[in-house]
């Protein structure tokens, strides 16, 4: 099926047959991407301590803390959704993590006691400069993977929304501008990073479950957006598949 030709009714079809996304797991995309100079869980992995207390903001579904749970002796992940703390309980149970767990929580007001922990995780969430301060141990870290501003371009300023799918959002809130942030208030930036490189989803139902699954844009209804989907899919397919790009940001800093 050649992406250029698809229908509405082929589209609708090919989303109807869609499994649900359960947690943050999008391992039902089918991808490929360039080599990046960083993958979030082996940075993380060189910075954590057996000893550890862990907080983890905007855990989702807790896939990612809960593959890391080897490397620290306790840890609490918190996110706004109740429906994703169910899954990541869930998740825990199954993986016999019991030194991990979850609360309802979000990152502008953290449901731990002032320098309480060794260790405050983000990936993808929002970020407190002050929060995040008030809550690490003097010489604590702070870890963070963001979604960078140019994250699926070509797909994005299709719908007119940023990458996260909010029509209105900032371009110019930049990992750079939080570093900034955090040296203001008195913390050593250990390091600050993007990278941005070439990202292919390999067939169309990879494209409509990361659209779906974040919500690319905030408002996504097929029923509406569609003649959009097909748009990109004229315009970014290609033998290999939809091509766009992956925008990532990466910020460590260590409390003073």
């Amino acid at each position: 099926m050649s992406f250029s030709t698809l229908t509405r009714e082929q589209l609708l079809e090919i989303a109807s047959g869609m499994a649900q996304r359960r947690g943050w797991d999008f391992s039902a995309v089918r991808d490929w991407r360039d080599p990046v100079p960083w993958e979030y869980e082996h940075v993380v992995r060189r910075y954590l301590q057996p000893d550890d207390r862990v907080l983890d903001c905007g855990t989702g579904g807790g896939e990612r803390f809960l593959a890391l749970s080897d490397a620290y002796a306790w840890g609490l992940g918190i996110d706004p959704d109740p429906a994703m703390l169910e899954v990541a309980r869930r998740n825990a149970a199954v993986q016999g993590a019991a030194h991990v767990s979850f609360a309802e929580g979000c990152a502008e007001a953290l449901p731990v006691a002032d320098a309480s922990v060794d260790v405050v995780l983000n990936r993808h969430a929002n970020v407190d400069v002050g929060e995040t301060l008030r809550a690490l141990r003097p010489g604590g870290l702070f870890i963070t993977q963001q979604v960078g501003a140019r994250n699926l371009l070509a797909i994005c300023e299709t719908f007119g929304c940023g990458p996260g799918g909010e029509y209105s959002h900032d371009p110019e809130e930049t990992i750079y501008r939080l570093a900034e942030a955090f040296r203001v208030r008195g913390g050593a930036v250990l390091a600050v990073a993007e990278y941005d490189v070439p990202y292919i989803l390999l067939d169309v139902a990879s494209l409509l479950f990361l659209l779906m699954g974040v919500g690319i844009p905030e408002d996504i209804d097929l029923q509406v957006h569609w003649p959009q989907v097909l748009d990109i899919l004229a315009r970014c397919g290609t033998p290999r598949g939809i091509r766009t790009n992956e925008h990532r940001e990466l910020l460590i800093v260590r409390k003073g």
